[in-house]
């Protein structure tokens, strides 16, 4: 797999890549595909008691009990509710953790394909403001994107589910 945050800081050669745009409220996400196990129609995932702002609640997905965030809460900025067009982008964790193999974002809207060049994929610098879990920013095609870091997100978990 081709790290995205890597493809948009190092300035290395790396070709195409598939991506998904995910619509989170006023913001975009990128994510390459191999990232996104699938995208899914939303459903209302079972609440937790005394469970922070962001972590929406487990769904279950292929047999698997699945945490749901809020992706705009996590990365600080405020819950969005469930939209009539939301979706949920399940995605896959990147260490292999068995506890938590997979991750619910909850969308605004409907993802959609996107196909990255690295001619077409500009570093944006992080706001001074920088907030936790965004892996960088960039713009493709004139559009401003965020990639989320997966991997802060599942030790959050890990952390929340220890606790």
């Amino acid at each position: 797999m081709v790290d995205t945050k890597e493809m948009a800081t190092s300035g290395k050669t790396v070709g195409v890549v598939h991506c998904l745009t995910i619509p989170l409220h006023g913001e975009t996400a990128l994510l390459p595909n191999a990232a996104i196990a699938e995208v899914i129609a939303y459903n209302e995932p079972a609440a937790i008691d005394d469970a922070p702002e962001w972590f929406l609640g487990y769904m279950e997905w292929r047999d698997h009990k699945v945490p749901l965030i809020s992706y705009e809460a996590i990365s600080g900025r405020e819950v969005q509710p469930a939209v009539k067009n939301s979706r949920i982008a399940v995605l896959n964790t990147l260490t292999g953790n068995n506890k938590i193999p997979y991750v619910g974002i909850l969308t605004q809207g409907i993802p959609s394909l996107a196909i990255v060049q690295e001619q077409g994929l500009k570093d944006k610098a992080l706001p001074d403001d920088s907030r936790q879990y965004v892996g960088a920013f960039v713009e493709l095609g004139g559009v401003e994107a965020l990639i989320p870091n997966i991997d802060e997100i599942e030790q959050r978990l890990m952390r929340l589910s220890a606790g």
